[in-house]
Protein backbone atom coordinates (compact mmCIF):
# COMPACT_ATOMS: atom_id res chain seq x y z
CA UNK A 1 0.00 0.00 0.00
CA UNK A 2 1.14 3.70 -0.57
CA UNK A 3 2.14 6.10 1.57
CA UNK A 4 -0.44 8.88 2.08
CA UNK A 5 -0.06 12.66 2.76
CA UNK A 6 -2.81 15.14 3.55
CA UNK A 7 -2.15 18.79 3.38
CA UNK A 8 -4.71 20.71 5.47
CA UNK A 9 -4.72 24.55 4.12
CA UNK A 10 -3.92 24.18 0.81
CA UNK A 11 -5.35 27.50 -0.35
CA UNK A 12 -3.49 29.57 1.58
CA UNK A 13 0.14 31.01 -0.18
CA UNK A 14 2.08 29.14 1.71
CA UNK A 15 -0.13 26.21 2.06
CA UNK A 16 -0.25 26.15 -1.80
CA UNK A 17 3.79 26.27 -2.10
CA UNK A 18 3.77 23.39 0.25
CA UNK A 19 1.61 21.26 -1.54
CA UNK A 20 3.60 22.30 -4.78
CA UNK A 21 6.55 20.93 -3.53
CA UNK A 22 5.55 17.86 -2.21
CA UNK A 23 3.84 17.15 -5.69
CA UNK A 24 7.08 16.73 -7.10
CA UNK A 25 8.96 15.02 -3.83
CA UNK A 26 6.40 12.78 -2.53
CA UNK A 27 6.43 9.25 -3.44
CA UNK A 28 2.60 9.19 -2.46
CA UNK A 29 -0.84 9.36 -2.98
CA UNK A 30 -1.10 13.00 -1.82
CA UNK A 31 -4.75 14.87 -0.46
CA UNK A 32 -5.21 18.31 -0.09
CA UNK A 33 -8.07 19.99 2.08
CA UNK A 34 -9.67 24.17 0.74
CA UNK A 35 -12.40 25.32 2.62
CA UNK A 36 -13.50 26.66 -1.10
CA UNK A 37 -14.87 23.92 -3.21
CA UNK A 38 -14.01 26.11 -6.78
CA UNK A 39 -10.34 27.05 -5.20
CA UNK A 40 -9.85 23.35 -4.59
CA UNK A 41 -10.20 22.42 -7.63
CA UNK A 42 -8.42 25.50 -9.38
CA UNK A 43 -5.70 24.04 -7.17
CA UNK A 44 -6.00 20.38 -8.35
CA UNK A 45 -6.29 21.55 -11.91
CA UNK A 46 -2.75 23.71 -12.14
CA UNK A 47 -1.02 21.18 -10.01
CA UNK A 48 -2.22 17.34 -11.32
CA UNK A 49 -0.23 15.63 -14.18
CA UNK A 50 0.18 12.24 -15.26
CA UNK A 51 2.06 9.99 -12.87
CA UNK A 52 1.00 11.99 -9.62
CA UNK A 53 -1.95 10.53 -7.47
CA UNK A 54 -3.56 14.06 -6.12
CA UNK A 55 -7.00 14.41 -5.10
CA UNK A 56 -8.99 17.10 -3.81
CA UNK A 57 -11.06 16.98 -0.59
CA UNK A 58 -13.51 19.75 0.58
CA UNK A 59 -12.69 20.50 4.47
CA UNK A 60 -13.27 23.41 7.23
CA UNK A 61 -11.72 22.28 9.70
CA UNK A 62 -14.25 24.51 12.05
CA UNK A 63 -17.12 22.20 10.58
CA UNK A 64 -16.99 19.17 12.47
CA UNK A 65 -19.02 17.09 9.51
CA UNK A 66 -16.96 18.24 6.84
CA UNK A 67 -13.55 16.56 8.76
CA UNK A 68 -15.69 13.72 10.00
CA UNK A 69 -16.43 13.22 5.85
CA UNK A 70 -12.63 13.43 4.93
CA UNK A 71 -11.94 11.06 7.72
CA UNK A 72 -14.74 8.79 6.19
CA UNK A 73 -13.53 8.94 2.76
CA UNK A 74 -10.00 7.84 3.90
CA UNK A 75 -11.12 4.65 5.64
CA UNK A 76 -13.43 4.13 3.25
CA UNK A 77 -10.62 3.32 0.84
CA UNK A 78 -8.80 1.37 3.01
CA UNK A 79 -5.79 3.77 3.72
CA UNK A 80 -3.75 5.47 6.66
CA UNK A 81 -2.43 8.65 6.83
CA UNK A 82 2.01 9.26 7.08
CA UNK A 83 2.26 12.43 6.54
CA UNK A 84 -0.42 15.50 7.73
CA UNK A 85 0.63 19.26 7.30
CA UNK A 86 -1.41 21.73 9.15
CA UNK A 87 -1.28 24.66 7.00
CA UNK A 88 -4.71 26.45 8.39
CA UNK A 89 -4.31 29.99 9.12
CA UNK A 90 -7.16 32.64 9.66
CA UNK A 91 -6.95 35.85 7.83
CA UNK A 92 -9.07 38.29 8.70
CA UNK A 93 -11.81 40.16 6.91
CA UNK A 94 -12.22 43.57 6.51
CA UNK A 95 -14.66 45.92 8.77
CA UNK A 96 -15.86 43.30 11.32
CA UNK A 97 -15.24 43.32 15.01
CA UNK A 98 -12.44 42.69 16.90
CA UNK A 99 -14.74 39.94 19.09
CA UNK A 100 -15.34 38.98 15.83
CA UNK A 101 -11.84 38.27 14.39
CA UNK A 102 -11.35 36.56 18.04
CA UNK A 103 -13.97 34.17 17.55
CA UNK A 104 -12.89 33.20 14.13
CA UNK A 105 -9.30 33.36 14.04
CA UNK A 106 -9.39 30.51 17.25
CA UNK A 107 -12.08 28.99 15.62
CA UNK A 108 -9.64 28.07 12.78
CA UNK A 109 -6.19 28.17 14.58
CA UNK A 110 -7.03 26.70 17.87
CA UNK A 111 -10.46 24.53 18.28
CA UNK A 112 -10.91 23.53 14.72
CA UNK A 113 -7.69 21.82 14.92
CA UNK A 114 -8.32 20.20 18.09
CA UNK A 115 -11.22 18.76 16.52
CA UNK A 116 -9.39 17.87 13.83
CA UNK A 117 -6.80 16.10 15.73
CA UNK A 118 -9.83 14.19 17.43
CA UNK A 119 -11.16 13.30 14.69
CA UNK A 120 -8.31 12.00 11.90
CA UNK A 121 -4.79 10.95 13.99
CA UNK A 122 -6.25 7.38 14.72
CA UNK A 123 -6.59 6.77 11.06
CA UNK A 124 -2.54 8.14 11.59
CA UNK A 125 0.40 4.97 10.81
CA UNK A 126 2.95 4.45 13.21
CA UNK A 127 5.96 6.45 13.00
CA UNK A 128 3.60 9.20 11.24
CA UNK A 129 4.09 12.93 10.61
CA UNK A 130 2.07 15.65 11.94
CA UNK A 131 3.21 19.12 11.33
CA UNK A 132 1.72 22.20 12.49
CA UNK A 133 2.76 25.52 11.10
CA UNK A 134 3.21 27.96 13.59
CA UNK A 135 5.35 31.26 13.65
CA UNK A 136 7.52 33.59 15.46
CA UNK A 137 3.80 34.68 17.03
CA UNK A 138 3.63 31.20 18.36
CA UNK A 139 6.86 31.56 20.98
CA UNK A 140 5.47 31.53 24.62
CA UNK A 141 7.29 35.27 25.23
CA UNK A 142 4.54 36.97 23.00
CA UNK A 143 2.10 36.73 25.95
CA UNK A 144 2.92 39.30 28.36
CA UNK A 145 1.93 37.55 31.89
CA UNK A 146 4.54 35.08 33.55
CA UNK A 147 1.35 33.11 35.24
CA UNK A 148 -0.67 32.76 31.96
CA UNK A 149 2.70 31.38 29.85
CA UNK A 150 3.61 28.97 33.28
CA UNK A 151 -0.28 27.75 33.04
CA UNK A 152 0.20 27.36 29.34
CA UNK A 153 2.49 25.54 29.03
CA UNK A 154 2.56 23.24 32.32
CA UNK A 155 3.44 19.82 30.99
CA UNK A 156 0.69 18.15 32.59
CA UNK A 157 -2.20 20.33 31.18
CA UNK A 158 -5.12 18.66 29.71
CA UNK A 159 -6.87 20.23 27.10
CA UNK A 160 -10.14 20.71 28.96
CA UNK A 161 -7.59 23.04 31.13
CA UNK A 162 -5.88 24.51 27.51
CA UNK A 163 -9.25 25.31 25.98
CA UNK A 164 -10.42 27.05 29.90
CA UNK A 165 -7.19 29.58 29.55
CA UNK A 166 -8.06 30.00 25.94
CA UNK A 167 -11.56 30.62 26.81
CA UNK A 168 -10.16 33.54 29.58
CA UNK A 169 -8.55 35.28 26.96
CA UNK A 170 -11.86 35.29 24.47
CA UNK A 171 -13.68 36.53 27.58
CA UNK A 172 -11.02 39.06 27.98
CA UNK A 173 -11.01 40.26 24.42
CA UNK A 174 -15.22 40.95 24.23
CA UNK A 175 -14.60 43.29 27.57
CA UNK A 176 -11.44 45.25 25.90
CA UNK A 177 -9.40 43.74 28.63
CA UNK A 178 -6.93 41.65 27.04
CA UNK A 179 -4.01 43.88 27.22
CA UNK A 180 -4.23 44.86 30.80
CA UNK A 181 -4.77 41.36 31.98
CA UNK A 182 -1.51 40.28 30.01
CA UNK A 183 -2.69 38.50 26.91
CA UNK A 184 -1.14 41.84 24.62
CA UNK A 185 -3.33 43.16 21.81
CA UNK A 186 -2.07 40.26 19.07
CA UNK A 187 -4.37 37.27 18.70
CA UNK A 188 -2.68 35.86 16.18
CA UNK A 189 -0.10 34.97 18.59
CA UNK A 190 -2.24 34.27 21.35
CA UNK A 191 -4.17 31.89 19.01
CA UNK A 192 0.02 30.25 17.61
CA UNK A 193 1.08 29.98 21.44
CA UNK A 194 -2.54 27.97 21.66
CA UNK A 195 -1.81 25.72 18.45
CA UNK A 196 1.82 25.12 19.95
CA UNK A 197 0.59 24.25 22.78
CA UNK A 198 -1.91 21.70 21.09
CA UNK A 199 0.98 20.62 19.69
CA UNK A 200 3.05 19.45 22.77
CA UNK A 201 -0.51 18.19 24.53
CA UNK A 202 -1.03 15.90 21.09
CA UNK A 203 2.58 15.12 21.40
CA UNK A 204 2.72 13.55 24.86
CA UNK A 205 -0.72 11.65 23.77
CA UNK A 206 0.27 10.18 20.20
CA UNK A 207 4.20 9.43 21.52
CA UNK A 208 3.64 5.85 22.67
CA UNK A 209 2.26 5.35 19.23
CA UNK A 210 5.37 5.87 17.00
CA UNK A 211 4.11 9.41 15.79
CA UNK A 212 6.24 12.64 15.55
CA UNK A 213 4.47 15.79 16.20
CA UNK A 214 6.26 19.14 16.10
CA UNK A 215 5.64 22.74 15.10
CA UNK A 216 7.56 25.07 12.75
CA UNK A 217 8.03 28.24 12.10
CA UNK A 218 8.48 28.78 8.62
CA UNK A 219 9.83 32.30 8.71
CA UNK A 220 9.44 35.97 7.90
CA UNK A 221 6.09 35.59 5.77
CA UNK A 222 4.77 39.28 7.03
CA UNK A 223 5.17 40.72 3.15
CA UNK A 224 2.30 41.47 1.34
CA UNK A 225 1.28 38.34 -0.73
CA UNK A 226 1.03 38.31 -4.41
CA UNK A 227 2.91 36.54 -6.78
CA UNK A 228 6.47 38.52 -6.86
CA UNK A 229 6.01 36.94 -3.09
CA UNK A 230 6.15 33.59 -4.70
CA UNK A 231 9.56 32.52 -3.73
CA UNK A 232 9.08 33.92 -0.08
CA UNK A 233 6.44 31.42 0.47
CA UNK A 234 9.34 28.42 -1.17
CA UNK A 235 11.67 29.42 1.48
CA UNK A 236 8.82 29.03 4.06
CA UNK A 237 8.04 25.73 2.68
CA UNK A 238 11.95 24.36 3.24
CA UNK A 239 11.61 24.04 6.97
CA UNK A 240 8.20 22.42 6.89
CA UNK A 241 9.43 19.45 4.02
CA UNK A 242 13.10 19.59 6.26
CA UNK A 243 10.24 18.17 9.16
CA UNK A 244 8.57 15.85 6.06
CA UNK A 245 11.58 14.03 4.52
CA UNK A 246 14.45 14.38 6.20
CA UNK A 247 13.79 15.19 10.33
CA UNK A 248 15.22 12.07 12.03
CA UNK A 249 12.33 9.84 13.69
CA UNK A 250 13.64 11.25 17.49
CA UNK A 251 12.52 14.38 16.57
CA UNK A 252 8.97 14.81 18.30
CA UNK A 253 6.90 17.32 20.37
CA UNK A 254 8.93 20.04 19.41
CA UNK A 255 9.32 23.91 17.76
CA UNK A 256 11.30 23.96 14.65
CA UNK A 257 12.92 27.09 13.65
CA UNK A 258 13.06 27.89 9.77
CA UNK A 259 16.96 27.30 10.03
CA UNK A 260 15.61 23.54 11.57
CA UNK A 261 17.03 24.02 14.71
CA UNK A 262 15.28 23.14 18.09
CA UNK A 263 13.88 25.83 19.69
CA UNK A 264 13.25 26.43 23.10
CA UNK A 265 9.15 27.38 23.27
CA UNK A 266 9.89 30.35 25.97
CA UNK A 267 12.85 31.64 23.44
CA UNK A 268 13.06 35.68 22.88
CA UNK A 269 10.61 36.60 20.25
CA UNK A 270 12.51 39.10 18.86
CA UNK A 271 15.20 37.21 18.29
CA UNK A 272 16.52 37.39 14.39
CA UNK A 273 16.79 34.10 12.60
CA UNK A 274 17.32 33.44 8.79
CA UNK A 275 16.44 30.46 6.74
CA UNK A 276 18.91 28.24 5.22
Amino acid sequence: MCDVALVVGAASNLGYQVLKKLTENYNGKIYFTAEDESTGFNILKHLERDNLDLNFLQMDVTYTRSIIKVRHFIQDLDERIDLIINATDYVPEKKISHAEIVRRTLSVNFYGYINFGKLIYPILNENARVINVSGAAGLLATIENDEIRKRISNSNLTEDELVAIIQEYETAARRGTEKTEGWGMSVHSVSKVALNAVTFLQHREWVDKGIMINCVNPGNLNSREGRKTAKMYEEGAKAILYLAFEAPLTLKGNFVWSNYSVIEWNSDPYVEVTTV
